[in-house]
């Protein structure tokens, strides 16, 4: 799976990647199945140091066989953002797997599928 990050108005520290692999990228993985997925992630800080709820994760992640999941989350932090992102980002896809999993059989179930196909 490639993984692209980057930091729009912040640097981004080593503490700050490894926080994203473990936290997000590494719950994401299990969803991709080849090399050909990919996630894009931007950490970004909204108003630069006045603080505030200015931190932002936005991400976008491409499987093979379903659309682009496209997730942006606004926190106090950016590890706030980041863990809100992987929470709405894997109910995404597994809403977004759901229904690829019914287009492909119609809404019945496998077995039955297969018994209507011969009929």
């Amino acid at each position: 799976m490639k993984v692209q990050l980057r930091g729009v108005h912040l640097g981004l520290t080593d503490n700050l990647k490894q926080y994203v692999d473990t936290h997000l990228v590494a719950h994401i993985e299990r969803f991709a199945e080849d090399e050909a997925s990919e996630i894009e992630i931007a950490l970004v800080d909204i108003n630069g140091p006045k603080g505030g709820v200015d931190k932002e994760c936005r991400v976008t992640v491409r499987l093979a066989g379903l659309e682009a999941v496209h997730v942006t989350e606004t926190s106090e932090t950016l590890f706030q953002a980041i863990d809100a992102t992987r929470d709405r980002l894997e109910k995404a896809i597994k809403r977004a797997v759901e229904r690829r999993r019914e287009a492909k059989t119609n809404g019945l179930p496998y077995d039955l599928n297969a018994d209507a196909s011969t009929y």
